[in-house]
C-alpha cells in the first residue's frame, strides 16, 4: 500500500493545542509499533517477576492466587496435578516468556478468541507470532516491497492487546490476587473498583453465579440496550460526557483507564450512580447492587473487554464478537498506546469511536476486512449517538430488537438473582 496522505474532513474541535504530525497510514502503524512495544515491556517485567517470585528469588514477591494460577496453567498445557505451585509458576513464567521472541506459531491467547474471529484473522493473514516479531516487522512495513503496513499494524496491535496486555492482567492477578469489586476512596473520590471478567459474571450471575445467562437475558428483554466499554490512557473531561449520554440511554459501560477521577466525581463509579441511569439499566444496578460504569483497571487491563466479549459469545452461542450489541469508546486525543489498544479492538470486531478526526479515513476498509470499524464524532453527545445507532443495529440483526414490555424488578424477582 502506498504511503498516501488519508484525508479527513474535520479537524478535532476538542484539543486544538494538539500538534501532530501529517496523518498517513504509515505514520498510524508507527504509533501502533511504539505502543505496542511500550505495552510489551511492561508485560516482559511482569512475566519475570512470575519466575522470581516461583524461584523465592525477592523478597515480597510472592503468589496470592494460586486458584488462578492453576486455572492459566491448565489452560496453556501445563501439568499441575501434584505439583508445587512455585514449580508451576516458574513453568508458566517461562512459557508465556517465550511468547515475545518465537519466531513461529500463534499467540497462546489467540485461543480464547471466537473460532469465527480467528477465521477472520487467518483469512485475512494478521494472526500475530512473537510480539517482538510483530513490532519489528510494523516498524519495518514502511519501507518494505510488497508489505501491507496497515495490515501488519493491525497484526501488530492483535499481539499487543491478545499478547502483551492479556499476559500482563493475568500474571498480575497470579501475583497480586484476581480484583474483586471494593469500595475506595469516600465522597468525591469514591469509586468502586476491581470489576475483573470474572467478578462481572458473579455479580451479574445472580443465582447462576458463574454464568452470564442473567446479563444476557437483560440484554435480550432491553434493560441493557447493550455494552460499551470505554478505554482512557490520561484525564478526560469527555469521557464523563460520553458516559453519561450512555447509561442514560440504558448502555452499560465498561471502564479501563489510568485516571477515573473524574468519573468518580460525577458518581459514575459507586452503586448509587444507577439513579443517573435509564429506566432499564438503573433497574438492573439496583437489582445486584451495580454502578453503571464498571472500573476494570488501568489501561493494561483493556484485555478484559475483550476476554469478556468473548465469553458473552460463547455463552449467548453466537458466532462472533462483532455480533454483540457492543461497541468501544477512546473519547481522547489518540496518543501511541491507545492506538495500538483501539487498533486492537477494531481488528477484533469492534465498532471502536474515537476523539481523533484523522482515523475516519480508515473506516470503510477496516469494516470490510476485520468486521470492526475507527468513527469519530466532534462531542461526547454525537459519539453516544453514534455508538447507540449501532448497538441498536446489532440488536436488530439479532431479532431482540422488538418492542417488549420492560418490567421492572420487584423484590421476589431480586432475590431470584442473589
Amino acid at each position: 500500500m502506498a504511503d498516501k496522505k488519508i484525508s479527513a474532513k474535520h479537524t478535532h474541535e476538542a484539543a486544538p493545542h494538539v500538534d501532530k504530525k501529517p496523518f498517513t497510514v504509515n505514520s498510524f502503524t508507527q504509533e501502533i509499533a511504539a505502543g505496542t512495544e511500550f505495552y510489551s515491556g511492561l508485560a516482559r517485567k511482569t512475566t519475570q517477576a512470575l519466575i522470581t517470585a516461583g524461584k523465592g528469588q525477592k523478597s515480597g514477591t510472592v503468589i496470592k492466587d494460586e486458584w488462578k494460577l492453576q486455572q492459566i496453567a491448565a489452560e496453556l498445557g501445563i501439568q499441575t496435578g501434584g505439583r508445587d505451585k512455585n514449580a508451576i509458576a516458574v513453568e508458566l513464567g517461562e512459557l508465556l516468556l517465550n511468547e515475545f521472541n518465537k519466531q513461529e506459531g500463534e499467540l497462546l491467547f489467540l485461543k480464547r478468541a471466537p473460532s469465527k474471529r480467528l477465521e477472520i484473522w487467518h483469512k485475512q493473514e494478521i494472526t500475530p507470532s512473537g510480539i517482538e516479531k510483530e513490532i519489528s516487522a510494523t516498524k519495518n512495513s514502511a519501507g518494505a516491497d510488497g508489505q501491507n503496513p496497515l495490515s501488519q499494524g493491525a497484526k501488530c496491535a492483535l499481539a499487543n492487546g491478545w499478547g502483551s496486555d492479556m499476559i500482563a492482567a493475568e500474571i498480575q492477578d497470579i501475583l497480586s490476587g484476581t480484583p474483586a469489586p471494593t469500595l475506595q476512596g469516600e465522597g468525591k473520590t469514591a469509586m468502586v473498583t476491581g470489576f475483573s471478567p470474572e467478578a462481572i459474571i458473579y455479580t451479574l450471575g445472580g443465582s447462576f453465579r458463574g454464568s452470564l445467562r442473567p446479563l444476557i437475558d437483560n440484554i435480550i428483554n432491553g434493560r441493557i440496550r447493550g455494552i460499551a466499554g470505554m478505554f482512557n490512557c490520561g484525564k478526560d473531561a469527555a469521557q464523563v460526557a460520553l458516559a453519561k449520554e450512555l447509561i442514560k440511554n440504558d448502555v452499560l459501560v465498561l471502564f479501563t483507564g489510568d485516571d477515573a477521577a473524574d468519573l468518580a466525581a460525577a458518581g459514575l463509579l459507586v452503586y448509587e450512580g444507577g439513579q443517573l441511569a435509564g429506566e432499564g439499566l438503573h433497574s438492573v444496578c439496583e437489582a445486584v447492587g451495580l454502578p453503571p460504569v464498571l472500573h476494570m483497571g488501568a489501561s493494561v487491563d483493556n484485555c478484559r473487554i475483550l476476554i469478556a466479549a468473548s465469553a458473552l459469545v460463547k455463552e449467548g452461542k453466537l458466532g462472533d464478537v462483532s455480533d454483540l450489541p457492543t461497541c468501544i469508546a477512546a473519547p481522547s486525543v489518540m496518543n501511541e498506546k491507545a492506538m495500538a489498544v483501539g487498533q486492537c479492538f477494531v481488528s477484533s470486531g469492534f465498532y471502536t469511536m474515537s476523539g481523533d478526526s484523522q482515523l475516519v479515513g480508515l473506516t470503510g476498509e477496516m469494516e470490510k476486512l476485520y468486521g470492526g470499524m475507527w468513527d469519530f464524532a466532534n462531542d461526547p453527545s454525537q459519539a453516544a449517538q453514534k455508538m447507540i445507532a449501532r448497538i441498536d443495529l446489532k440488536r436488530k440483526e439479532l431479532g431482540i430488537d422488538k418492542s417488549r414490555e420492560r418490567v421492572l424488578y420487584d423484590m421476589a424477582m431480586r432475590r431470584e438473582l442473589m
